[in-house]
């Protein structure tokens, strides 16, 4: 490749009739609204709740806007405020889910689907939503968008704790630093950032009116983070009484997935105790089932490192969080439950 020393003035160059057709305008997706996102989630919960004879209630999803087709990819319905933060500080298991808000577990939902379409375009060189950039990394197709949803307007705990309250709580499991994460560095995660490209949601669509106006919601999640250039996403909420948001039970789907995953108290499987097809082993597992995943390392934590990009991105983003004095952040000499190595399944 050459290298000028002296960067050329456009304007003296004269345009040069190559005889080739000009390169086709790119085709931008068609932008779906609050309202028919609703709707679709809704309509399609509905139905896997008639198929697996499931009363409905409040729920969180992912869907996909493929080529103008909207369709659920994932969801999750669970508990908001059950999950016990002190867990997630002391937690070792590899197997069991401590973070049981709806939205966490419909992303991870989100992260199967993603390895489902990874391999889809390995085996058969196609696929829905992903295709291969110029590096070879995974991405989204620029006719495709995701969108987030949930039913509950519970998303951003400045609104229900208080700023000041907010200060003496763990935020670094926190949803609504959890959707500040995923905006600024990818719904895809750490792990998944070895062979993609960042996954970013496009809209951010409430189900239910949350108790300040649905513009402060986005400035609390988004306005201060640095969007480099990026359209940050857009938050819009359908007017209506939010959910009863008191449930006993936890259940994940994702598309690929034939059945629903139940997971009882312990964050286990609630039929025979073992781990969720979302929990971070199995989600590994099938990581490493794809042809272009690094095979060399089979413990996990090491894998997630091994994403220096996105690890260093994640870094430079707590740090200003910190030095905005936002919340207690959790602090651990080692994080256990990435600390795990999985063995290999012959295909």
């Amino acid at each position: 490749m050459t290298i000028t020393l002296k960067p050329l003035d456009m304007g003296d160059i004269e345009p040069v009739n190559t005889g080739k057709e000009p390169e086709p305008t790119p085709v931008m997706p068609k932008e779906f609204s609050a309202a028919e996102i609703d709707q679709t989630a809704h309509r399609s919960f509905a139905a896997k709740c008639e198929r697996f004879h499931l009363d409905p209630g409040p729920f969180a999803a992912f869907l996909a806007n493929v080529c103008g087709d909207l369709r659920l990819v994932s969801f999750a319905c669970s508990p908001i405020d059950k999950t016990d933060r002190k867990k997630l500080l002391s937690s070792a298991s590899r197997t069991a889910i401590t973070h049981i808000h709806p939205l966490v577990l419909a992303r991870r939902g989100f992260i199967r689907y993603l390895i489902r379409e990874a391999k889809q375009l390995e085996i058969t060189g196609t696929a829905d939503l992903l295709e291969r950039n110029e590096e070879g990394e995974l991405q989204l197709k620029k006719d495709c968008q995701i969108y987030m949803y949930s039913t509950s307007a519970h998303v951003c705990e400045n609104v229900y704790w208080g700023i000041e309250a907010i200060k003496g709580h763990d935020i670094n499991h926190c949803i609504m630093n959890k959707i500040r994460r995923w905006s600024m560095l990818g719904l895809q995660g750490a792990l998944l950032s070895n062979i993609f490209a960042p996954v970013y949601f496009s809209k951010f669509v409430i189900g239910s009116a949350p108790p300040v106006p649905v513009n402060d919601v986005w400035n609390l999640l988004f306005k201060d983070l640095d969007w480099k250039g990026r359209q940050a996403p857009a938050v819009e909420c359908v007017p209506r009484i939010s959910p009863n948001t008191s449930m006993d039970r936890t259940i994940v789907w994702y598309q690929g997935l034939t059945g629903l995953d139940h997971i009882d108290r312990t964050g286990k499987l609630d039929q025979d105790g073992t781990g969720s097809s979302v929990c971070k082993m199995e989600i590994f597992r099938a990581y490493l089932q794809l042809g272009a995943a690094n095979k060399s390392i089979l413990k996990y934590s090491r894998a997630k490192k091994k994403a220096g990009h996105y690890q260093a991105l994640k870094k430079v983003l707590y740090k200003k969080w910190e030095n905005e004095n936002n919340g207690k952040w959790l602090k651990r000499k080692s994080n256990k439950v990435d600390k795990f190595w999985v063995q290999l399944r012959s295909p």
